[in-house]
């Protein structure tokens, strides 16, 4: 057993073991053992505790199949850990009695130091955690991979709209790429934002994977079932035929109370958007839903606080603060009839006319801010990401993110974005001067400067169609459900420049 492998051995990113019967499940729905059995090598890329290999050999058994050397040498396990590997070795002898081959087993990091090996199957479960998420050093090895795979087109994208891209992607654009044969097949399960998720994993629905096309055949979405145990994203599992362009529409398969369900999908409008996912017998009838907003009034997301929420949002208005600071913060309660008095405030060190964080001299001469900001400075100086740390850097070390001009328009037309299945969007005028905020991915808004700008923009929003898309779009109760990227999308602004695709959300 090749073990060469770097301090990565002693970290986990984005281990989610796959239960054996899960496992066996997906294994059979595709056909991988029989093809195994009639002489197609097999490979786990990311193969964690075994899950996949061990599959393959219980159907063997529980099919009177006698397991031979052969059989075996036909299995590669490829695993970031090399205690892994060696548990399910051990495994393997304790279950069956057998001695899985060490030239079988590789301790490597596919991304970074990729086998040569070429193999007919690839099945799976490869790590799920958002570019984000990894350690500082892990992203530094990465980041070039990310612009080779055609994830994002430059470094300064990994850096900051794309670091929402899950490296799952960049796991299977290797994977594929890179360790299948010729017309070779991969299945897996992944996160569905690979397939839902908006331009951070636009890059991954080019489907080319170093320089081979590749085609997503068939899509099985779990709605009901946990397979995976704490993991709140949602997920699938897919089929990938390699050498083979992608052809819409997909096999679209979404568990229902008895059984599954069969769907198609559809890209929103190219190739790369997010897919729609429509009822077999569903009529494609989009159009385009038309919103006239000027530039400046683009969706936005709330207020960001980078992990510090306890110091600058309050349940109570906080009277050792000045009010002028002091911003009413949207929450559920807005959205029920006759709530209209803040039961939270989201404190906003902010020059209102610039829109810039007070300069540190503007601080000193207001009492309350400096005593304020003179008890939590070492928290808010220690908060991390990339932007914020840029604030800190300047000596602005009370910054938010998501603070603009609009942040200070006196209407907003606001709409829950995070998590929800119905999309109704209010009007939230400022309360004694002081204008209603969002709270970071939760809420959503376009900044209206009149009263009557504010009720056409709210009633143009009314449209059922812009749920029935929000739906197709596969957001109904997910994170993205209504984000700023996705809205910009769904609606055809009247201003040209809303249709680029942002950055930020």
């Amino acid at each position: 057993m090749d073990t060469h492998i770097s301090h990565l051995d002693a970290i986990e990113i984005g281990e989610v073991f796959t239960p054996l019967y899960w496992a066996e499940w997906l294994i059979d729905r595709w056909g991988v053992y029989d093809a195994w059995l009639n002489g197609a090598t097999v490979c786990d890329p990311t193969a964690g505790n075994g899950a996949f290999a061990l599959a393959l050999l219980r159907l063997a058994r529980s099919r009177n199949m006698e397991i031979d050397q052969k059989l075996l040498s036909r299995i590669m396990l490829i695993e970031l850990h090399a205690k892994h590997l060696s548990d399910f070795k051990h495994q393997v002898y304790q279950d069956f009695g057998l001695d899985f081959p060490d030239s079988q087993l590789l301790a490597c990091d596919i991304i970074t130091n990729t086998p040569h090996n070429r193999f007919d199957i690839l099945i799976g479960n490869p790590p799920w955690a958002n570019f984000t998420d990894l350690p500082h050093w892990y992203k530094d090895e990465l980041k070039p991979h990310f612009i080779a795979e055609g994830l994002v087109p430059d470094r300064r994208m990994v850096l900051l709209g794309s670091s929402r891209t899950d490296i799952a992607a960049l796991v299977l654009k290797i994977a594929l790429g890179k360790l299948l044969n010729q017309n070779g097949f991969g299945c897996f399960y992944v996160p569905l934002s690979l397939f839902s998720g908006d331009d951070a994993h636009r890059g991954f629905r080019n489907y080319t994977a170093n320089n081979r096309c590749f085609a997503v055949n068939d899509i099985c979405e779990f709605t009901n079932t946990k397979i995976f145990s704490g993991i709140g994203t949602a997920y699938c599992c897919a089929r990938f035929d390699m050498d083979t362009p992608q052809k819409f529409p997909v096999r679209y398969f979404r568990e229902a109370a008895n059984g599954w369900r069969e769907h198609r999908a559809i890209p929103f409008q190219q190739n790369s958007d997010p897919w729609r996912i429509l009822a077999r017998d569903e009529a494609d009838t989009l159009e385009p839903i038309e919103v006239r907003i000027a530039a400046k009034q683009k969706p936005r997301q709330g207020v960001n606080t980078c992990g510090a929420n306890s110091l600058f949002i309050f349940e109570k208005k906080p009277g050792f603060l000045p009010d002028e600071f002091l911003f009413p913060l949207a929450t559920k309660e807005q959205w029920k009839p006759g709530h209209t008095i803040p039961s939270r405030w989201i404190l906003l060190p902010y020059d209102r006319d610039t829109a810039s964080p007070l300069a540190p001299n503007q601080i000193d001469q207001i009492d309350a801010l400096r005593n304020y900001f003179g008890k939590v400075q070492l928290a808010l100086k220690a908060r991390k990401g990339i932007l914020i740390r840029s604030a800190i850097d300047k000596g602005l070390w009370w910054s938010l993110l998501g603070v603009g001009p609009y942040s200070f328009a006196p209407y907003k037309v606001m709409w829950e974005a995070y998590g929800m299945n119905q999309f109704t969007p209010i009007i939230l005028h400022e309360e004694k001067s002081q204008p209603w905020q969002g709270n970071q991915a939760m809420h959503a808004f376009i900044p209206c400067w009149s009263e009557a700008d504010a009720k056409r923009i709210h009633t143009e929003l009314q449209s059922p169609a812009i749920p029935a898309l929000l739906k197709q779009l596969n957001g109904d109760g997910k994170c993205n459900w209504a984000q700023p990227g996705k809205m910009i999308k769904v609606l055809a602004f009247d201003h040209p420049q809303l249709h680029q695709p942002l950055l930020f959300n």
